[in-house]
């Protein structure tokens, strides 16, 4: 009954994921950012021309143009978490990536974010610390771009060891669990967008109170899941990979992926030094995996050739 039920969740996967499906899903993305970014800017040039609206119309709308790139970077970071859950099918690795990737786009989100917030643009230098936050996150972004580019490039230094088992039941199993995620991120998304709109009530079950930054409880959220799901995969895999090291390099990613949970709940400055600090831990962990994998193929290299006959050397 379960082998049936997770076949069958992975020829939903293998149909959701073809080449024509990702350029359908990145064509919408485009799409869908170019208009929220001309939605937004016309919101403010409305709030702008009449400033006599409604408290209730178009609340908690700021009145700054820098803010109106919050919305495509938004849209942006929910392509990517699509791309995150389809990467689950693939290398753990591909998927850590992912994870690295969107916690650094959020920061730089973050950047524009916060310059909007200046009170006067033009004296933005009066404003320290406004000031100080913003270089931190400009910092720490680039800090961030930095670690994603090693982390990828030992995924590609790293040596490929056999794996005796089959592996097709486990891809299986991770097609499947994938599929699952996608309605609870569809759900999350929607959760996030209505609580923006103030549409969900107070005290709405799974919505924490946020104090305005609905980005508060999606993110968070859907990492605390991507911790669970990690988690699983990982006990999973210790039937397809039980060598020391992918169980270790496999631990080290979880650790990691907890470290980004709690970051995103954690206030300014330390939510930025703690998930710098997750990112060091796991390109220190790909690295060492990295020079053991290494280590080890050519120590049976070198065994190899000294078992070969002398006419086979």
């Amino acid at each position: 009954m379960f082998v049936m039920f997770r076949g069958a969740l992975a020829q939903v996967y293998d149909q959701l994921h073809t080449p024509s499906n990702r350029q359908r899903l990145e064509r919408l993305a485009v799409g869908t950012a170019a208009v929220g970014f001309v939605g937004h800017l016309i919101a403010i040039a409305v709030l702008w021309a009449l400033p006599d609206l409604p408290e209730t119309v178009l609340i908690g709308l700021d009145r700054s143009l820098l803010h109106a790139i919050y919305t495509p970077f938004s849209v942006i970071l929910f392509y990517e978490v699509v791309l995150l859950v389809f990467s689950l099918a693939n290398s753990h690795t591909e998927e850590i990536s992912k994870q690295y990737q969107i916690i650094s786009l959020i920061v730089v989100r973050r950047v524009f974010k916060d310059i909007g917030s200046f009170g006067d643009i033009e004296n933005w230098l009066a404003e320290t610390d406004a000031v100080l936050a913003v270089l931190r996150d400009m910092g720490g972004a680039a800090a961030m771009f930095f670690l994603v580019t090693v982390f990828a490039a030992l995924r590609k230094a790293a040596p490929r060891l056999p794996i005796e088992r089959d592996l097709n039941s486990f891809i299986e199993l991770k097609k499947a669990v994938a599929v699952l995620l996608l309605p609870v991120l569809i759900i999350f998304a929607a959760m996030n967008v209505l609580s923006w709109l103030r549409l969900l009530p107070d005290g709405f079950p799974g919505v924490p109170d946020h104090g305005g930054n609905v980005d508060l409880f999606f993110f968070p959220l859907f990492y605390e899941f991507m911790i669970f799901t990690d988690v699983f995969l990982l006990i999973v895999s210790l039937a397809y990979y039980d060598k020391y090291e992918y169980v270790f390099r496999n631990a080290g990613f979880v650790i990691s992926t907890v470290l980004l949970r709690v970051s995103l709940s954690t206030p300014k400055p330390y939510d930025l030094a703690l998930a710098l600090m997750a990112m060091a831990y796991g390109v220190l962990i790909l690295a060492i995996f990295t020079f053991f994998a290494r280590t080890l193929h050519q120590k049976k290299t070198t065994a190899a050739l000294g078992n070969a006959a002398p006419e086979e050397r």
